[in-house]
C-alpha cells in the first residue's frame, strides 16, 4: 500500500513521476493531463519542474511506479551520502549525523523531494571551486535549476567573493538548459508554467512555510516585512562570504539563506539549514546560546512546530538560528579549517 502511494508515500514524487511522462509532449503543464497519470498513484498536484528538469528525470517515467520509487530513494540516499564527502571542511561524521537524525531529511526521502541532489549539486560546486575547478563548478551549479528559487543565497555568495568564472558558466550553462526547455516542450511552457503556479494547490499552506514569505504571512504588511528581512539576510550572507576564510562555510550560510528567501518550501526543506547546523557545532569559538539553538533546529521541535497550530514559533525558531548565524560569523570569522585555493 505504501509503495503504491497510498498513505503519503512518495507524495510529491508521484509529481515528478507523473510529469516526466509527458515531458516532451507539449502537456506537461496540461492539468488535466497530468492529474490523469497521477491519480493512478496518489496525490494530485500541479508540477514546478520546468521541461529540461523532468525530461531529464525520464527514464523514472519508463519504470512501474513501485520501481521507480525505490530507484528516486536509493538515488536520494546516495546524493545525501555525495553531499557528506563533497562538503568542504565540514566534518563529515557529524554531517553523516546530523542527516540521519534530521526529522526534516528523513520528510525528503519519505515524500520522494528532489532536495538531496540540489544539495548534491551544491556541495560539488562548492568542492570544485575550492579544487580549483571555477567553470566546471559554474556547470554543476546550474544544474540546481531543480529548484532554482532556492539558488538565491548562491548567486550572492558568487558575487560577494567575485568568483566571476563560475557565475558566468553558469548562466551560460543555465540559459542553455532554459533554452532546452523550448525545444523540449514548445514556445508557449512560460505561460502554461505560470498557469500552474497561480493555482491554489500549488502553493498551500503559506502561514507554515519556514522562511521569511512564511513569516510575513502573520503580519499587517507582509510584503513590507519580507522585503525588510530579506535585505537584512542578504546583508548578512553577504558579510559572512566577503569575511569568513572557509568556502564550505559560506556555502553553508548560502544554502540556509536561500531556505529563507525562498516562496516555496516547507518543513523537510529545513534540510537546508543542516550544513550550517554543523559548522555552527564544529567551531569551537561559536557561543554557547548559538550551539544551543542549532541542536534545537536539528531536533523534531522545528518540524512539529511548522505543522502544529503554532507554526509562527517554528518560523522564528528555523528563521532566527540563521541570522543569530550570519551575524556571528559575520562579526567572529573563525579560524579556517580546511583553506580554499584562489579562483582561477
Amino acid at each position: 500500500m505504501a509503495i503504491n502511494n497510498d498513505t503519503g508515500w512518495g507524495e510529491d514524487f508521484n509529481q515528478f513521476y507523473s510529469a516526466s511522462r509527458l515531458a516532451g509532449t507539449g502537456h506537461m503543464y496540461d492539468w488535466d493531463a497530468l492529474r490523469r497519470i497521477e491519480s493512478e498513484n496518489g496525490k494530485e498536484v500541479p508540477t514546478g519542474r520546468l521541461p529540461v528538469v523532468m525530461f531529464g528525470a525520464k527514464v523514472i517515467g519508463w519504470l512501474p511506479y513501485p520501481v521507480a520509487r525505490i530507484v528516486w530513494l536509493i538515488a536520494s540516499i546516495a546524493a545525501l551520502v555525495l553531499c557528506v564527502l563533497a562538503w568542504p571542511g565540514i566534518n563529515r561524521p557529524m554531517m553523516a549525523l546530523a542527516l540521519a537524525w534530521s526529522m526534516p531529511a528523513g520528510l525528503l526521502l519519505v515524500l520522494g523531494q528532489d532536495t538531496p541532489f540540489w544539495l548534491c549539486f551544491v556541495a560539488a560546486a562548492l568542492l570544485l571551486m575550492q579544487k580549483g575547478h571555477p567553470r566546471i563548478a559554474g556547470v554543476v551549479l546550474a544544474l540546481c535549476i531543480c529548484k532554482f528559487h532556492l539558488t538565491v543565497g548562491i548567486a550572492v555568495l558568487l558575487v560577494a567573493q567575485k568568483r566571476w568564472s563560475t557565475l558566468l558558466s553558469a548562466a551560460a550553462a543555465g540559459a542553455a538548459l532554459l533554452a532546452a526547455c523550448f525545444l523540449i516542450e514548445g514556445p508557449q511552457w512560460p505561460l502554461q508554467y505560470l498557469e500552474a503556479y497561480r493555482q491554489p494547490s500549488f502553493s498551500p499552506g503559506a502561514s507554515r512555510m519556514p522562511n521569511l514569505f512564511g513569516i510575513g504571512y502573520w503580519f499587517p504588511w507582509p510584503a513590507a516585512v519580507e522585503v525588510v528581512l530579506a535585505i537584512a539576510v542578504i546583508g548578512l550572507l553577504w558579510m559572512v562570504c566577503r569575511r569568513t576564510p572557509e568556502l564550505g562555510m559560506a556555502g553553508a550560510a548560502a544554502t540556509a539563506a536561500g531556505l529563507l528567501l525562498a516562496h516555496h518550501c516547507y518543513a523537510n526543506d529545513c534540510a537546508l539549514s543542516i550544513p550550517l547546523v554543523v559548522f555552527t557545532m564544529q567551531r569551537g569559538n561559536t557561543p554557547w546560546w548559538l550551539k544551543a539553538s542549532a541542536v534545537l533546529v536539528l531536533t523534531p521541535a522545528a518540524t512539529f512546530l511548522l505543522t502544529s497550530s503554532k507554526p509562527f514559533l517554528g518560523q522564528l525558531l528555523v528563521a532566527g538560528f540563521a541570522i543569530a548565524a550570519f551575524a556571528v560569523e559575520a562579526r567572529f570569522p573563525a579560524t579556517p579549517l580546511l583553506a580554499a585555493r584562489p579562483q582561477r
